[in-house]
């Protein structure tokens, strides 16, 4: 098994590990010929789940990687540790991963050249085998019976950031012909914030011209307000697609920009 590459766009590989890292401390990295995926993936769907997939051409170099799976590697990190190390070296001229072993355990051992000077740090890792990483794969879920483009992310985050002082629950509503509902309800009081006029995905867009669709789920607000919360949804992403998958889960799809790749973030539902 062998892995070594040539970073040359740190600061976004922190970003997304930091983005991350509010919902899970440890991720996997699961690498092959073509892409870096961090994945977080839970024992059941009570908890948020989350996948980013990253064109290993938009931030590495001199990629080579070679196993007997494929040329799929897969190992687990703290993600803060391995932030940590990557800002070590934020003037780098050059950054070097690799995997080695020091007194027979797995590190990822990161390389900084500088213009003075090389720093070299060893992250510890864990090695995932090929079921363990099987077992990491995104869940396999029902086909969202409602897609639509996401209200602009600033603007949704700080009216869900208000609602929280009304209740814990979030009820979402939306339909096959743009238009979006939240609603949450306390004893004394219910609040309704509503969206028209949402974009369709190319692909569900014929949904408008038959009889709308109508979904609903319910979810802690809080876990909704942490996803568009992350710089991934609410900064590095320039198209944000919400579906509701009903009684299974919300799911949230960003695009990251300048060909980064994309996240999906599977957000628990509670019972209607």
């Amino acid at each position: 098994m062998k892995f070594r590459a040539e970073l040359f766009d740190p600061n976004t590989l922190s970003a997304i590990l930091m983005s991350l890292e509010k919902i899970s401390p440890d991720v996997a990295l699961v690498m092959d010929n073509t892409n870096l995926e961090v994945r977080i993936k839970r024992e059941t769907m009570s908890e948020e789940n989350a996948f980013v997939k990253i064109p290993v051409n938009s931030m590495f170099d001199d990629w080579r990687i070679e196993s007997r799976n494929s040329n799929i590697i897969g190992l687990s990190v703290r993600a803060s540790s391995l932030v940590a190390a990557l800002r070590t070296g934020d003037r780098a001229t050059k950054i070097i991963l690799r995997l080695h072993k020091k007194e027979k355990l797995p590190y990822l051992k990161i390389e900084m050249t500088t213009e003075n000077n090389r720093i070299t740090q060893d992250v510890p890792i864990r090695m995932l085998n090929r079921r363990q990483i099987e077992e990491k794969a995104e869940p396999s879920l029902d086909e969202p019976e409602v897609k639509f483009e996401m209200p602009k992310i600033k603007t949704l985050r700080n009216v869900i950031s208000r609602m929280k002082s009304v209740g814990e629950d979030l009820m979402l509503t939306a339909t096959s012909s743009g238009t979006l509902t939240l609603q949450v309800t306390s004893d004394m009081v219910t609040i309704k914030t509503f969206y028209r006029n949402l974009k369709i995905p190319e692909g569900d867009d014929e949904k408008k011209e038959q009889e709308p669709i109508t979904a609903q789920c319910r979810m802690n607000i809080k876990k909704i307000s942490q996803v568009l919360k992350t710089n991934l949804v609410s900064r590095m992403s320039h198209y944000v697609v919400g579906c509701i998958i009903e009684s299974q889960a919300f799911v949230v799809y960003a695009e990251m920009g300048q060909n980064f790749g994309n996240a999906t973030f599977y957000i628990p539902l509670l019972t209607l």
